[in-house]
């Protein structure tokens, strides 16, 4: 009886470790959901006062890099006119680690009114952890730009 009873209280402690471990991974790092709210946010941004869109986008103030998520914005040659930290980089010829050609893919799949998404692998930025992950960005067309929030989706 007491072994089962050591069973029962070791499964207990085992799955709400498991149970707490998921819901601080998910604290930590952003959903699809949120991905999309904050995309949501970027295009209104970026339609009422473009350039003052862009200039939040990139300084991330009023809430726009939550977690590990943040908008960022280019033009159709790839160069990012509102991201934290590459303002002016071309991501044309941004490859992830499989030779996916991420860059010209998401320009390519940027319509307006549609939100597409692309897929790629890469280790995440905010941790020390050198795994490479799957990111699905999603990706619209807004006023001239090319509009983007990333989560990782695996």
């Amino acid at each position: 009886m007491n072994l089962l009873r050591i069973i029962i209280k070791y499964t207990a402690i085992l799955i709400l470790s498991l149970f707490l471990s998921k819901n601080i991974i998910a604290e930590e790092f952003g959903t699809k959901d949120e991905a999309l709210a904050l995309l949501d946010r970027a295009i209104s941004l970026v339609q009422e006062d473009r350039n003052r869109g862009l200039d939040l986008i990139t300084s991330g103030e009023g809430g726009l890099h939550p977690k590990d998520l943040y908008p960022f914005c280019l033009k159709d040659n790839g160069i990012l006119l509102g991201h934290p930290t590459s303002v002016g980089l071309n991501i044309t010829n941004f490859k992830d680690s499989s030779g996916k050609d991420v860059g010209k893919e998401l320009i390519k799949i940027a319509k307006y009114n549609e939100v597409n998404t692309i897929d790629f692998v890469i280790a995440r930025l905010t941790t020390d952890d050198e795994k490479e992950y799957i990111k699905t960005q999603l990706v619209t067309r807004v006023v001239d730009l090319i509009c983007v929030v990333g989560y990782y989706s695996q």
